[in-house]
């Protein structure tokens, strides 16, 4: 009788758990439905770095990465009489050792006067193929902006060259491939995951949890920057230096054909596509200090594995120039496209450069100076 007790008051506690969990799934439905967006970053997350200055030349104290409720890097856009401008890119867009303040997004804010509202969703490793979906999927749940600033370039080269011959030539978007890279580059409910993550009661705890503590960081970079050194390490002992270039023929043309989709999303949506092309630290050559912090360039995955050819910084820096005068020259007949020659206005030194193409501190102060000047002049 003790055990027939025992078992009916567990089978009672674990009903009770049920209809307690099904009660609150029910609550939260009605009054905090689960968020259906699809997001670049979590929203509300928080992590800080503590970059070791001696691996990022230019940047100091630590640095706090924030994403907002609407699931950007920056101030949440607010109802005012401001201009709402959105950041897309990789990595130079995305300034993931600068704190919230420091980077050119943010800076680009504080040099209008207050007269833009920025936000940023930039994120390492991001082409102009993730940059059309972010454009057609994410921007249309932030609500109404007013353009789009889009620096990009970098990453469709450097992918061009890692790839070497196993470069897909003739890449098209099809609404097959459309789908795998929805689901690839979103973090969203809509994606498939087990069922209790999709529970209203985990979905609260976690953005609660978001919130208040300090996320572990999942991604190859860690707080101090220390992988750096094996990425450096890694091109210090190239097996061999590579001075000539492929043929960029196909590559161009993908890009081009990327953003003319980019430019008639922005058609479609309503808004400004502002253009920015891409500025290195890449020149025919470079002393012995800027070649030590040089990284990028290398064919196969040269960031996990030793022993691999890099294109050398004189190639690297032709290359860029390709894909520069590539965007020039697609933007010369649109009127409706605001085109930054960014490449033509920063010095190729280590006064705003940590790496290859990073900017540091005073860098990206630089970048929001030219990007605003530009901004400022074509909303008057």
């Amino acid at each position: 009788m003790k055990y027939k007790n025992k078992l009916q008051k567990a089978g009672l506690i674990f009903i009770s758990l049920l209809l307690s969990l099904f009660l609150a799934e029910v609550v939260l439905y009605l009054v905090y439905p689960q968020d259906e967006k699809l997001y670049v970053w979590q929203p509300n997350l928080h992590h800080t770095f503590h970059p070791d200055s001696t691996i990022f030349y230019g940047v100091n104290g630590a640095s706090n990465f924030t994403i907002n409720p609407q699931g950007f890097r920056g101030n949440e856009f607010r109802n005012n009489t401001a201009k709402r401008y959105l950041c897309i890119g990789g990595s130079t867009t995305e300034c993931l050792y600068l704190d919230d303040e420091e980077t050119w997004c943010a800076r680009l804010e504080q040099v209008s006067n207050k007269q833009f509202q920025i936000g940023s969703i930039g994120k390492s490793g991001c082409t102009t193929r993730e940059h059309f979906i972010q454009t057609k999927y994410f921007v249309p749940q932030v609500g109404k902006i007013d353009g789009i600033v889009l620096m990009v370039g970098l990453n469709d080269m450097m992918k061009r060259l890692s790839r070497d011959s196993l470069f897909e030539n003739d890449f098209r978007f099809t609404h097959a491939i459309e789908d795998s890279f929805v689901n690839q580059i979103f973090l969203s409910n809509k994606c498939e995951m087990v069922w209790w993550r999709k529970l209203q009661v985990f979905q609260l705890a976690q953005n609660l949890l978001h919130r208040t503590k300090n996320v572990e960081w999942e991604n190859i970079q860690d707080d101090r920057g220390e992988v750096y050194k094996t990425w450096r390490s890694n091109r210090q002992n190239a097996t061999k230096a590579i001075d000539s270039l492929p043929d960029f023929g196909p590559a161009l043309s993908e890009f081009e054909r990327n953003l003319q989709m980019i430019y008639d999303e922005t058609q479609k949506q309503g808004f400004k596509l502002v253009l920015v092309n891409q500025a290195t630290l890449y020149r025919d050559s470079l002393n012995e200090f800027e070649s030590s912090l040089l990284w990028m360039g290398g064919v196969g995955d040269f960031q996990k594995d030793k022993s691999h050819s890099y294109y050398s910084s004189k190639a690297l820096n032709v290359a860029m120039q390709l894909y520069n005068e590539r965007m020039k020259e697609f933007c010369s007949n649109k009127p409706s496209i605001k085109f930054i020659d960014l490449a033509a206005q920063l010095p190729k030194d280590t006064s705003v450069f940590y790496d290859d193409c990073h900017f540091n501190e005073r860098g990206a102060k630089k970048v929001a100076e030219i990007i605003s000047i530009s901004l400022l002049d074509s909303s008057k």
